[in-house]
């Protein structure tokens, strides 16, 4: 500050100076070095007037750079801590998916396993039941057929018993008429 000052007074005295030396045709010193005096005290003035506003204003600049700084850090590290978040969400959902498609699987291979054997159980049941139906019908058919013989039987025993009970009477008419042919005679 002090440096300025005495540059500042330096300035003003060379230009005092100048302007009370003699006079030059075409040039008005004495102007000139008053107007240059009065421009060097408005700068003075100025330096020491609005100095401090200055100072305060980049100080100021500077403190809101920072805040803004550290507001945008604060920003930047939530941010982080989102996507952070985010990774985690996305890697268990994506553990999630590959752990559903793997329950998937399993249930598929165990619903196919009991499917096929649910189909090998039912063909086995169709099995013993063709073979039940076969069984029965098969009884169903010799007892027909034992009976159709049964029946054959009956009728040719019974013609034959029927044939052999004219001739047994016939012969039992004949043996008594024998009989009493021999009584008679």
């Amino acid at each position: 500050m002090i440096k300025y000052l005495t540059l500042a007074i330096l300035f003003v005295s060379s230009v005092s100076m100048a302007a009370g030396g003699g006079e030059h045709e075409g040039v008005p010193l004495d102007k000139i070095g008053w107007q240059a005096a009065n421009l060097g005290i408005l700068l003075v003035a100025i330096f020491f007037l609005i100095r401090k506003s200055v100072v305060a204003t980049f100080t100021n600049r500077q403190k809101d750079f920072l805040e803004q700084s550290e507001k945008t850090k604060a920003s930047l590290r939530e941010a982080e801590g989102a996507l952070k978040e985010i990774k985690i969400r996305l890697s268990e959902l994506e553990s999630g998916e590959k752990a559903s498609f793997e329950r998937a699987q399993k249930e598929a291979s165990v619903l196919l396993a009991n499917i096929v054997k649910e189909a090998e159980s039912q063909a086995a049941k169709a099995k013993a039941d063709a073979k039940m139906m076969i069984q029965t019908e098969a009884l169903k058919a010799k007892n027909e057929i034992s009976n159709m013989i049964f029946d054959a039987a009956l009728k040719a025993t019974s013609q034959e018993l029927s044939g052999q009970s004219k001739k047994i009477s016939n012969d039992s008419e004949s043996s008594f008429v024998k009989q009493i042919s021999q009584v008679t005679t």
